[in-house]
């Protein structure tokens, strides 16, 4: 509604000088520039973002709060930094974008270093690492920390490797819980992601041409992460990503859920001699690789669903790879091979149950197991050799039949011989001997 006696001509002028930008007015600052109008604007406290000046100074004194709550914007620019401020508990720290605001650090040290902090939240920017060594993010003993359409990228490329496989991206360390990080690229770094803790999640993101695109350590039954609608991509260079997922030993649960891989020689490497994660979940997943698409070493509990193995080169890679004594039971469940009529099924350790198309291999059951016949005059039960043909059925009637003269019923005496019981031509029933050794045949 316009004001008592002021009409939209005479309001025009007076919002035209509202919207001047008088830049030599530090305290003048629209009060549209971000959508959080407490927002503490570091230009309003000396910073450039020119890609030239060093702006850590003005940086820290948008920042020095004392023990009040922080909500730092960072508008569109290129702000070159020695080292990022220090962060209250609850802060969030605003840009224009993850292309638009741009941190860059061109030192060696960890950029930002929160330790014992509670829902601290970064949205809407990106940072720029150049250093051989440097590690954006670390968060240590944190709780509930959010990353929210946020760009980190290192310096790592194909053509000067291995020079950057000491940068990181993320590390979270000392018993850090509840990250959130949400619709996120991590690019470039010789590892994307380090942890070392459980609980924390991935979400609508997506790691590209890392060296190693995420790592969980620590060997101390700990370390654990959930993804879900995520990609680890990378180019077709083997110096450019050896590996999207690697879990070193002893671990917590890891869970993926709607995961792509694409571009590494080995896409998930899962536990080391000795240990490997409690469990391990994929379920509709993709995974294309150059030589292995999953190697299981080591883990309590696999289960794998919905997953299709595909080749990243012509040669087609081994689709899964696992270890009898490190993953003896697991259960997989409609894995779909890109290069055969089916995955391998002597892939599977004996305890594993699979079933795949038409087929389960390795079914244990417990309780009373019921089988009904599908139709009139149906078998309840089939057994068949190799090439299919039916050696031995149970009727709708309950009686067994066995299709094979050699075939039959065999059986163990007291004394621990075993016997096999034929028919002749004449209908005569008769045993013939099989000795003590348990038949196979």
């Amino acid at each position: 509604m316009l004001a008592a006696g002021l009409g939209v001509a005479a309001l025009l002028p007076m919002a035209a000088a509202c919207a001047k930008d008088d830049s030599s007015d530090t305290e003048f600052r629209s009060p549209h520039v971000t959508d959080t109008p407490a927002a503490r604007n570091v230009k309003d406290f000396g910073a450039v973002g020119d890609g030239k000046a060093d702006d850590t100074a003005a940086l820290a004194a948008a920042a020095a709060v004392g023990g009040k709550p922080l909500v730092l914007y960072l508008p569109a620019g290129q702000y070159v930094v020695k080292s990022f401020p220090a962060l209250p508990d609850y802060a969030t720290v605003l840009g224009d974008g993850g292309d638009a605001t741009t941190i860059v650090y061109e030192g060696d040290d960890t950029l930002i270093s929160l330790q014992r902090k509670q829902r601290v939240r970064f949205s809407r920017m990106g940072f720029y690492l150049s250093g051989t060594k440097a590690t954006a993010v670390r968060l240590s003993d944190c709780f509930r920390c959010t990353f929210d359409s946020v760009v980190l990228r290192g310096n790592h490329l194909s053509d000067n490797a291995p020079r950057y496989f000491d940068q990181r991206g993320v590390v979270l360390d000392q018993n850090t819980g509840g990250t959130a990080i949400i619709n996120c690229d991590i690019n470039n770094f010789g590892y994307g992601i380090v942890t070392s803790c459980i609980q924390n999640y991935v979400t609508s993101s997506k790691l590209t041409n890392n060296h190693i695109g995420v790592l969980g350590t620590g060997g101390d039954h700990n370390a654990g992460m959930a993804f879900a609608n995520v990609e680890f991509v990378s180019d077709n260079d083997p110096r450019t990503t050896d590996k999207h997922l690697v879990v070193d030993g002893p671990a917590n649960d890891w869970w993926l859920t709607n995961v792509w891989f694409e571009g590494a020689d080995t896409a998930l490497s899962i536990g080391a001699k000795g240990g490997g994660p409690a469990q391990f979940g994929m379920v509709n997943c993709k995974v294309a690789a150059r030589q292995v698409c999953l190697d299981l070493i080591y883990c309590r509990q696999p289960y794998l669903a919905n997953v299709q193995f595909d080749p990243d080169l012509d040669a087609p890679p081994v689709e899964i790879r696992i270890d009898a004594a490190g993953a003896p039971e697991g259960t997989a469940i409609n894995l779909i091979s890109g290069s055969f009529e089916d995955v391998d099924p002597h892939s599977f350790p004996d305890g594993w149950h699979v079933i795949g198309r038409g087929r389960i291999h390795g079914a244990r059951f417990s309780g009373t197991m019921v089988a009904q016949a599908s139709q009139l005059g149906a078998d309840v039960f089939q057994a068949q050799d190799p090439g299919g043909s039916v050696v031995s059925a149970l009727l709708p009637s309950g009686a067994y039949l066995s299709d094979r003269s050699d075939g039959g019923i065999v059986m163990k005496d007291s004394a621990g011989a075993y016997w096999r019981l034929s028919v002749g031509t004449d209908g005569a029933v008769k045993t013939s001997s099989l000795g003590k050794q348990r038949p196979t045949a």
